[in-house]
């Protein structure tokens, strides 16, 4: 191996473990291991996800070790196999692994870590009840919520921290893909880039992933106690991905605009300051199966070539 990938791979390695332990930036841990692997290979994206271990390990605590591997790391390496996974066809060409597979991939892994997360650590009162006794017992987090959302009983410590484990969870398979696609965004922009650049403007996904959102709206409604947060958090994570679906087609029927740099800057600014915007744009990407919201887009003298993900 040449010294200067081996010194990319150990920078790489210390660039996530900062990340990870500067708990602010803890959402883009993963990006040093998906840097290296869709620039290099898989085994070199392990041999990151090794290195930020065992320092994890050592400088932090194993049990932290593990956490970070199960959360970001081994999923990360997942997603870099599969997204360099390719066959060449008739042509010449060579054909990836679909974004869509990777984004339902990416839900199949977080889907199962968090109906497991719930049955192993929940204990006999469930993974709801535990998190807010936790919190309970955390004076400077009980203090900073009643001054925030006015908490004053059980009752609302469980109710926020019910609103908590959904959200966390909803934003698992976002913070995975959204690393993914900053690492591939450099990539392309330096040209070291082993997978091509994706359009989103052909983006869709399956139709029956409805059957699994319904499932778990109607869980979320009907079930009691934890088994009621862990629907909901199955529900979000479904949604997550629509909402991903939503800014695709944002992005494409908003080509032609005139300002669309400003419109979507200001979208984003939208999502990142006021939460409750992700819902009209996941709605967005939920319907589109049924009105295809991109035909908006379409000119009269140009025939539509909406047929799925542009490889």
């Amino acid at each position: 191996m040449a010294n200067t990938q081996l010194l990319r791979i150990v920078f790489a390695a210390i660039g996530s473990f900062v990340l990870f332990a500067a708990l602010i930036f803890m959402p883009f841990a993963p990006a040093p291991v998906a840097i290296i692997g869709l620039s290099f290979g898989v085994a070199q994206a392990i041999m990151v996800s090794a290195l930020v271990i065992i320092m994890t390990a050592i400088i932090l605590s194993p049990p932290l070790a593990i956490v970070f591997a199960i959360t970001f790391l081994v999923p990360t390496v997942v997603l870099v196999r599969q997204a360099l996974l390719s066959r060449q066809a008739e042509n010449g060409d060579y054909i990836f692994f679909p974004l869509q597979r990777l984004i339902l991939l990416t839900l199949g892994m977080t889907g199962i870590g968090t109906i497991l997360l719930f049955l192993i650590t929940g204990g006999a009162d469930g993974l709801p009840v535990s998190f807010a006794n936790a919190i309970q017992q955390s004076p400077e987090v009980r203090s900073a919520l009643a001054q925030v959302y006015g908490i004053s009983n059980d009752e609302e410590m469980l109710w926020i921290a019910n609103v908590m484990l959904v959200s966390g969870f909803a934003s698992w398979p976002l913070l995975l893909l959204g690393n993914m696609q900053i690492a591939q965004a450099l990539l392309a922009r330096m040209k070291r880039n082993l997978r091509p650049k994706e359009n989103y403007d052909f983006l869709q996904l399956p139709r029956g992933l409805v059957v699994p959102l319904a499932i778990s709206l109607a869980g979320a409604a009907l079930l009691p106690g934890w088994l009621a947060t862990l629907s909901a958090a199955l529900a979000a994570m479904i949604l997550a991905a629509y909402f991903l679906l939503g800014l695709a087609i944002i992005h494409a029927i908003s080509r032609h605009w005139n300002g669309r740099g400003f419109l979507l800057a200001a979208l984003y600014f939208l999502i990142f300051v006021m939460a409750w915007v992700i819902i009209p744009v996941s709605l967005m990407g939920l319907l589109d199966t049924r009105f295809d919201f991109r035909k908006l887009n379409q000119r009269p003298d140009k025939p539509s070539n909406v047929e799925g993900d542009e490889e």
